[in-house]
């Protein structure tokens, strides 16, 4: 995974998203995010743990700045982080179903990653609450555009709300702008980053109610995503 990220960081213009066909002498078939999403249900629970947990780590972040200027940021991106779970979690509530018994199963793999990428450096913690915000509400948001249920238009606003995003993005330049020395550390935990990001996402289409999922063939349905990530990372002037 990590070699297909390096070569699609050296081209110029992001490939198509395309799948090769199992019968090598067929056009390459296009393969679009959309068409792998889940039930209504599970997406729903799924989205709403991963914003509760970006709830929690954007507030554990807030405890960890070292001034009010960070802190106030930071709160915002939690609260907004906090009103994208309850809209998810209200309409959870309104098809007659308790929210937490919804998320429950899909706890263990989103606390494993969250393990994962736990880390003591204030600076690590913030580009992450940056970073995998950003990848995951596109992520969902490109595959709710395959539900087939009325809530479709309504998730997809929810997640591409970017709020507070530009804030962060301001905070981490200035972080670096003011010590230099630490652009590196964070370009190589940018990169950590993706790669188990990418990895909780190929898990998520398995869970795919319209789609089989063929793990040897997803990598290119995630170009954009990286595309993203990359242009983020630019952002910020670290090398993705």
């Amino acid at each position: 995974m990590f070699e297909w990220i390096k070569r699609l960081r050296r081209k110029t213009k992001a490939p198509a998203r395309t799948l090769g066909s199992r019968d090598s002498s067929a056009d390459a078939q296009q393969v679009e995010l959309a068409e792998f999403a889940p039930g209504i249900m599970p997406f729903l629970g799924l989205t709403a743990y991963l914003q509760l947990e970006l709830y929690e780590a954007s507030t554990r972040a807030v405890s960890g700045a070292p001034e009010l200027r960070s802190k106030d940021v930071l709160a915002r991106a939690a609260g907004i982080t906090l009103t994208k779970h309850q809209r998810l979690t209200a309409e959870i509530r309104r098809r007659g179903r308790e929210p937490y018994l919804i998320m429950e199963p899909f706890a263990p793999v989103i606390d494993r990653y969250i393990d994962r990428i736990e880390v003591p450096d204030w600076h690590q913690h913030v580009l992450s609450i940056y970073l995998v915000g950003g990848l995951f509400d596109g992520f969902f948001a490109s595959l709710a555009e395959g539900l087939d249920d009325g809530y479709r238009d309504d998730a997809i606003a929810i997640l591409l709300d970017g709020s507070g995003r530009d804030e962060l993005r301001e905070l981490l330049a200035a972080e670096i702008a003011a010590d230099p020395s630490i652009a590196n550390r964070l370009a190589l935990w940018g990169r950590r980053l993706v790669g188990d990001t990418l990895l909780v996402s190929r898990h998520v289409l398995t869970l795919s109610e319209g789609r089989e999922f063929v793990a040897s063939e997803v990598e290119p349905v995630f170009t954009e995503l990286i595309a993203d990530h990359i242009r983020r990372m630019d952002g910020l002037g670290l090398t993705a």
